[in-house]
């Protein structure tokens, strides 16, 4: 049975209350578990570093749900990635650079956007032509950096302007089970 580590990075701002991401989060633990063995971390719950480096241990994969706050990952998961993600633990320092991860599997971010989707993917836009994934690479580039593997990641769009939680869950639900197949 594969382990599947689910991390909700929500901070809660003034036009966020993080309900979003969360229901997003729980339809992930719904999908997920009937096949397969989860782990979670609510980062705003708070979590011991320790704790977290063994979850990651155990994980084939990992799926990051958090929003997009001034087109970066919100402080509390950067906080986390900060106090988690420890030399000798998570990477070593080896040549050539980038080459010193020392965990295995794959990863996949699922992010909320309040940028709608035509702002990707046309250099005439906001993004210059960036894919979502593009704009995502630190974080991507992060988890690459600890030797994890892309997976299909996922975004919604519009969550804040133009909210439409059951269609985005349905979609959400759809991807889960096309990358996690049911054994």
């Amino acid at each position: 049975m594969q382990t599947i580590l689910l991390i909700l990075g929500t901070d809660n701002g003034p036009n966020s209350k993080g309900q979003f991401n969360r229901g997003l989060f729980d339809a992930a633990c719904e999908t997920l578990s009937p096949h397969h063995n989860i782990l979670t971390t609510i980062i705003g719950d708070g979590f011991d570093p320790e704790d977290e480096a063994e979850k990651f241990r155990q994980a084939d994969a990992v799926i990051f749900q958090y929003p997009i706050f001034w087109f970066m990952v919100p402080a509390a998961l950067k906080a986390y990635l900060d106090q988690v993600y420890q030399r000798s633990v998570f990477y070593g320092r080896v040549k050539p650079y980038g080459t010193g991860g020392r965990m295995q599997g794959h990863f996949m971010l699922s992010t909320t956007w309040n940028a709608p989707p035509e702002a990707f993917n046309d250099k005439a836009t906001f993004f210059d032509g960036l894919s979502v994934d593009e704009a995502n690479a630190p974080m991507r580039k992060a988890q690459h950096y600890i030797g994890l593997k892309d997976l299909p990641h996922f975004s919604c769009h519009n969550v804040i302007a133009a909210p439409d939680f059951e269609g985005d869950r349905a979609r959400w639900v759809a991807h889960l089970n096309k990358v996690f197949p049911n054994p």
